[in-house]
């Protein structure tokens, strides 16, 4: 009876516990923290294998970390990205699914695919008293920045698109200058930047003065040092150079200085990983892929000191390239990757200078095989440090008979942001061909990408099965909608 009696105590005690946890007023119950300060990091043209290889990459010629932070988020799914009129989608149609939840025609931007604007994640964010920036290593009214608070039936609206980007409500924009349709009846960077001013913009150029971002009152545009509308490649930055992280650290400081108590929404475009890849230039890709890391190390470093309150999506619009790992070796060799130093844009200039003629030069004398030899050699480690085959062979003195075998110039070989020399374009491909990394084309691809979430709220979205669902999700957990 002693022993039944002391039981049913127990009970009694168990039920009363759950009793008062059950009546328990609702905010003092355990909750789900809401997102106040959300980082949406998108790498343009990054795909999953992109992602993956620069990973080997850096754990073969140790230009970077073995283990890409991102691709080691909590959360990591992948999702499709066609557009409404295609498979393959551009870049304004992706940007505009991951930033309305709709699908809309490539070159659309903020419309949908009747043409009709339609809001963005960004513009919810505002409506709610939320601050909200973008950030971009490429012009800030390029594709990608554009779906974010423009509505257009072309990205190539570039001066429309600018002065949407003045007439918006956003607080922080970021990127290495303005797009321009100078060529058509547009007007240029310069001027397009003063009428960011006549808006109320302060503007600040280069990485000094993107440090004093946390004292402006009223809206801020950073922009590059230099007379650009896309900064340089990781791999060709000189140290005086602006890189994304200067932006990156610059949004941070302001929206935090400024919205700290409310909160803010901020888009950041890793652009030039989708430029290089157009390229087929692996190395460079790499190299991109690890700086737009290099930024996110700076969110993480946010993260840590508002960890139940910061959410940080990372994917992208696209992939480009269609790159693949060890096709045709069953095996990589990343180290060898290591001999180059430049990127390919860079080298053909280089190649350009040395063995291209001169304007109105009458008595061009060609170089020879063998001075290509020395000059891949030298820049790209062919032959000297990487073993060349027959195949190989075969198909640089193809281009080099193709460019200077009757006298004339270097040939080109062309993609969607560069005209590269031919000669420099096959060496390129045999040394990422003969490191395992194979380039199926210089276009976009249909293949899903990679979406990696972490911070409050991070597993809601493994229920994202298309970049669409995205935005909708965030629009939900952060109380945007």
């Amino acid at each position: 009876m002693k022993r039944v009696y002391i039981l049913s105590l127990k009970v009694l005690a168990l039920s009363l516990v759950f009793f008062a946890i059950s009546v328990l007023p609702v905010d003092a119950k355990k909750k789900t923290p809401t997102p106040k300060y959300v980082f949406y990091m998108i790498g343009d043209g990054m795909g999953i294998n992109s992602v993956r290889g620069t990973e080997i990459y850096n754990e073969g010629t140790g230009k970077g970390p073995s283990e890409i932070n991102f691709n080691h988020f909590p959360v990591r799914s992948f999702v499709n990205t066609h557009s409404a009129n295609s498979l393959v989608t551009d870049s304004a149609a992706g940007g505009t699914a991951l930033s309305t939840g709709f699908r809309t025609f490539n070159n659309g931007e903020g419309v949908d695919e009747n043409g009709n604007p339609v809001s963005t994640v960004l513009e919810w964010a505002k409506e709610k008293g939320f601050g909200a920036g973008v950030a971009t290593s490429v012009g800030v009214n390029h594709a990608t920045p554009s779906a974010f608070y423009g509505h257009d039936k072309s990205r190539s609206s570039y001066e429309t698109l600018a002065m949407q980007l003045f007439s918006s409500k956003l607080d922080f924009a970021a990127g290495a200058g303005f797009l321009n349709e100078v060529r058509k009846t547009g007007h240029d960077s310069a001027y397009l930047e003063k009428q960011a001013e006549s808006a109320g913009f302060t503007i600040l150029r280069g990485s000094d003065q993107c440090k004093r971002a946390s004292s402006v009152e009223g809206r801020l545009l950073c922009l590059s040092g230099k007379n650009e509308n896309e900064l340089p490649y990781a791999i060709d930055r000189n140290p005086d150079d602006t890189k994304l992280a200067d932006f990156v650290q610059a949004g941070i400081d302001y929206l935090y200085a400024n919205y700290a108590k409310k909160g803010f929404f901020f888009m950041v475009e890793g652009g030039k990983i989708d430029y290089s890849a157009h390229a087929d230039d692996g190395v460079t890709t790499f190299a991109e892929i690890n700086d737009f890391a290099e930024s996110i190390d700076l969110v993480l470093d946010f993260y840590n000191q508002h960890p139940d309150e910061t959410l940080i999506i990372v994917t992208a619009d696209h992939e480009t390239g269609a790159c693949m790992l060890g096709a045709g070796l069953y095996e990589m060799h990343a180290d060898r990757m290591a001999y180059q130093q430049k990127s390919e844009t860079v080298l053909t200039s280089m190649f350009r200078e040395k063995f291209s003629p001169r304007r109105g030069q009458r008595d061009f004398v060609p170089p020879t095989y063998d001075d290509i030899k020395a000059f891949l050699s030298e820049n790209l480690g062919l032959w000297t440090k990487v073993e060349v085959d027959a195949d190989g062979e075969k198909a640089i003195k193809a281009a080099y008979d193709e460019s200077f075998g009757r006298g004339q110039a270097d040939g080109e070989s062309r993609s969607l942001y560069s005209s590269n020399s031919r000669l420099v374009h096959v060496g390129v491909e045999y040394l990422n061909r003969t490191a395992g990394y194979v380039w199926a084309h210089t276009a976009h691809s249909g293949s899903p990408v990679g979406l990696y979430v972490k911070g409050a709220c991070a597993e809601a979205f493994m229920s994202c099965e298309n970049n669409v669902d995205i935005p909708v999700v965030l629009g939900k957990v952060a109380s945007y909608k």
